[in-house]
């Protein structure tokens, strides 16, 4: 009986009142927090650090695209009617491509300009029209 009356006692205790936060809780605050920083970092931009990182990527991006134009214009003789003719054989002689695996699109999700007057070619990105302008093959 004595057993008895002690088990009785252990769960007929009240409970305690919760003091503070579990780890768990805690962390969640933070990741919660976290989220929400970056959202507002991508969203504010900073000092226009996603402009300037897309510019460079333009940049670089057209510069592949020239020299694997001025491959093809040293293998074939003239510069290609378009980017495409860089992957594949447009039906022209000494073509020895592909000169490029794939014509990516600008940062800004836009195709790049080709423009070629048969003795000079142009590689153009409108920027999204963002400050500074356009890129061009010709300002590298």
């Amino acid at each position: 009986m004595n057993k008895l009356n002690q088990s009785e006692c252990v769960t007929k205790r009240p409970l305690r009142a919760r003091q503070g936060f579990t780890l768990l809780e805690i962390m969640l605050v933070i990741v919660i927090i976290g989220i929400v920083a970056a959202t507002a970092i991508s969203i504010i931009d900073p000092g226009g650090a996603t402009r300037d990182a897309r510019r460079t990527q333009a940049q670089v991006q057209i510069g592949q695209l020239a020299t694997a134009v001025q491959r093809f214009q040293m293998d074939t003789g003239r510069y290609p009617s378009n980017l495409e003719a860089l992957r594949t054989n447009p039906g022209v002689n000494n073509w020895k491509g592909p000169y490029a695996t794939r014509i990516n699109k600008d940062p800004w999700g836009e195709d790049y300009i080709f423009t070629s007057s048969g003795s000079t070619f142009e590689i153009r990105s409108n920027a999204g029209d963002t400050e500074g302008g356009p890129i061009s093959s010709n300002d590298l």
